[in-house]
């Protein structure tokens, strides 16, 4: 583990420019997997030979990103992934360069080829939500290319690894040394982790919110990163959640430990019922809302 790395500080640090994003990427990578290596990003050969298929130029940002990390699969590729140079695509009716996707293609993350020459580009997010509930053209993800490029490898984090299981019916699992842990939070335990744990320094996203995209929060503890992705509010619709999802929970909460120690710690001390509930049956009424402690 990289001397002093201090995850809260080295973050904030992280989000100044790109330069030192690259530099918060490395001795992440080294403190909680492996150092980067000659290996782990593709050549200039091999990113002249995409400009040349695009028939355009591609950002300072998105070239250093993939020089350094493109090749390193458990760094952008195990959830979401970050386009290989001969994936990248242009999307023209939303006037998109498109680098990076979501798992199974419901939303993308692209650069606007108006912004292709500024070297560290504000990030465009498309969402699959319908063209009544955000412009067709995408909205404002985050500010700049290397803050995503941060967002991408802590996203990774949280799944490149063993887990323990999401749901068991009530059971809790006794696997060997899982590194993270995954679950979901009603609106009074999104208070409840504000109190626990300290947010990191990464911007607020997205820039332009929308009903369709409410976000993610990121915090950190000791030796632990936690992602709070926030649910669309069903309203009345609330019943067509799946059977598998816990009733009224309004986020999802991944945990990563740098250790077993450190996840485990988490599962011993954050309440069981936010990773462990009853799966109901489709033909199941929806269970009523619960009430709010007073």
């Amino acid at each position: 583990m990289p001397n002093r790395f201090d995850l809260h500080s080295e973050l904030a640090a992280g989000v100044q420019d790109k330069d030192s994003a690259w530099t918060f990427i490395r001795r992440f990578a080294e403190a909680w997997m492996t150092p980067l290596g000659d290996g782990d990003g593709y050549s200039e050969e091999e990113l002249n030979a995409a400009e040349d298929r695009l028939g355009l130029k591609l950002p300072a940002a998105l070239r250093e990103a993939y020089m350094l990390f493109g090749r390193r699969d458990n760094l952008c590729r195990t959830m979401h992934r970050l386009e290989s140079p001969a994936e990248l695509h242009v999307d023209e009716d939303a006037g998109l360069l498109v680098y990076h996707v979501e798992n199974s293609g419901v939303w993308v993350c692209g650069i606007r080829l108006t912004d292709l020459g500024l070297e560290d580009p504000p990030v465009v997010h498309l969402p699959g939500c319908g063209a009544n509930d955000h412009p067709w053209t995408g909205i404002t993800w985050l500010d700049r290319l290397s803050s995503d490029c941060i967002e991408i490898v802590l996203t990774e984090a949280l799944w490149n690894v063993e887990s323990r299981p999401y749901c068991t019916n009530g059971h809790v699992s006794n696997d060997d040394n899982p590194l993270s842990m995954h679950g979901e939070l009603l609106a009074e335990d999104i208070a409840e982790l504000d109190h626990r744990f300290t947010p990191l320094a990464l911007p607020p996203y997205p820039v332009e919110r929308w009903e369709c995209t409410p976000g993610s929060r990121w915090y950190a503890g000791e030796d632990v990163i936690l992602c709070l992705d926030l649910f669309v509010d069903l309203g009345e619709h609330e019943y067509m959640r799946g059977p598998w999802d816990r009733p009224w929970s309004r986020a999802g909460l991944s945990i990563r430990g740098r250790t077993p120690e450190a996840i485990n710690a988490m599962c011993e001390s954050l309440p069981k019922e936010w990773f462990h509930w009853e799966w109901r049956q489709p033909w199941d009424p929806y269970p009523p809302k619960p009430q709010a402690p007073s």
